[in-house]
């Protein structure tokens, strides 16, 4: 081997494994679904919930303060919110949690989501489909849901994966929404 293609493979080779390294940071499959290391925030407030507050990361997001929440609908069931917020890293810091029930009650909770979920994945059942370059569309979203005197936590992505048809060139989109954590006041 000649001096150039030598120093060539020496400099190339770390540089090229740190490259592969930080491009797994940001997803990651196994059997046990993909991993993801940042994401976005949203809320949504049902069954007369009112004044919902929530401090993630320094952002102090509000909802419902003006008027009661709605029931539940089933059309609700995996209803990521329109307006979401920030770019995250899963998980910043503690959630703290506020809002009044339907009975007027004033109730609060905080979690860390770290302790809850040290290992944060998205479940899949075939992760050889997913297209390991470019798995989400977008970010992830964690969904935080008021819902009288429950507060549940969410993640909702799109994962983009390859079709089962080899004839199709083109990625498929599979939405997921998965609930991470659930407390009952």
């Amino acid at each position: 081997m000649n001096l150039p293609t030598s120093l060539a493979t020496k400099a190339l080779g770390p540089l090229l494994a740190g490259l592969l390294l930080l491009q797994g940071c940001a997803a990651t499959s196994n059997d046990k679904g993909i991993g993801y290391s940042t994401h976005n925030i949203g809320l949504t407030c049902y069954s007369g919930v009112t004044n919902a507050w929530l401090n993630y990361a320094g952002l102090v997001s509000q909802l419902c303060v003006t008027q009661v929440a709605r029931e539940k609908l089933a059309s609700d069931i995996n209803r990521v919110p329109g307006s979401t917020a920030g770019y995250y890293k899963a998980f910043t810091g503690l959630m703290e949690m506020k809002w009044r029930a339907r009975d007027g009650t004033q109730l609060s909770h905080t979690v860390d989501l770290n302790k809850e979920i040290p290992d944060p994945r998205i479940p899949y059942a075939h992760p050889e489909r997913v297209y390991a370059k470019a798995p989400f569309l977008g970010n992830p979203t964690i969904v935080v849901e008021y819902d009288d005197r429950t507060a549940n936590v969410y993640v909702a992505a799109t994962l983009q994966v390859r079709s089962l048809d080899p004839s199709k060139g083109q990625l498929e989109r599979v939405d997921t929404y998965t609930l991470i954590y659930t407390r009952t006041l």
